[in-house]
Parts: structure tokens; sequence; C-alpha cells
């Protein structure tokens, strides 16, 4: 089993959100993976091992809540955090998220402290082994550098 937490992150309209993912998880080991699209993020959950994912929740909710329901259904041990800015419409739409099988609905944008702690309770739910903080000389500059020359995450 990979000891990495893997966390995939659909957001096509805020890059700032796959920066905001990396820093909030950036002392354990971890990989966080921009998706393009909800097939990229199928594709991937159906080849890699994924802990989490997470979906800017925006209009038509209804295509975000089929993704959803397809993700769950490719792999239940998934766990599918939204993500969405906060207004009057989206408390009625964080709650049907949840009914439909969301772990969480944080709002933009992103604190870096709540953020961490769904990260770190989701990981632990499912694969309490996999949570390890790096040594404290690793950063997630040096990790990057040896994944792009193919030494990081060999067995993810």
């Amino acid at each position: 089993m990979s000891e990495t937490i893997a966390i995939l992150v659909l957001d096509q309209d805020d890059p700032l959100t796959v920066k905001r993912v990396t820093e909030a998880i950036d002392e354990y080991q971890s990989v966080v993976i921009p998706c393009s699209s909800p097939k990229a993020i199928l594709f991937t959950i159906q080849h890699k091992a994924v802990d989490v994912v997470i979906l800017n929740l925006q209009q038509p909710f209804e295509k975000a809540f089929r993704l959803l329901s397809a993700i769950k259904a490719t792999a239940t041990q998934v766990e599918v955090i939204f993500v969405s800015r906060f207004d009057d419409e989206t408390l009625w739409i964080w709650m049907e998220a949840i009914q439909r099988g969301a772990y969480e609905f944080l709002p933009k944008p992103l604190d870096l402290r709540e953020l961490k702690r769904i990260l770190i309770e989701v990981t632990e739910r499912h694969h309490p082994l996999k949570l390890r903080k790096l040594p404290a000389a690793e950063s997630i500059k040096e990790l990057t550098s040896r994944a792009h020359k193919g030494k990081a995450f060999a067995s993810f």
C-alpha cells in the first residue's frame, strides 16, 4: 500500500485551490493532483490509489452531484469534499451534497487550518497508516523537484 496521501482537485475556475490544498497538507507525505475535467477525475481514481477528491461546486449543481455519484460508485473509499463561494443559495446545496455522500463542504476562500483539519480527519478515518509527517529536512519544494525527476511517489 502506498503511504502517500493522494488528493485530486478539480477547480478549473480557481487555480488557487490547488495551491491552498498543497499548503494545508504540505507537512505530510502527500501529492496534490490538479485535474482538468470530471473524466480525468474518474480515470485517475480507476487507475491510482486516491484518498480524497476536492470539487468546486458550481452550477449546474446536478452535474456535480452526478460526478459525486460516479466517484462513489467507482471507488467507495474515496471521500469527496466540495468547495464553493458561500451565499444563501449554497446553504441548501451544502445540505444536499452531504446527503448525497460528500464528506464535507468548505466555503471559499479556503481557511488553511480548517482544510488541514478536514484532510487529516478524512485520512485518519480511512487510512490511518498513511498519515505520516515528512521528516523536518523534507519540504514540498524538494518533493516536487524529486517528483519531476521521477524519483518521488514511485509507488503512486
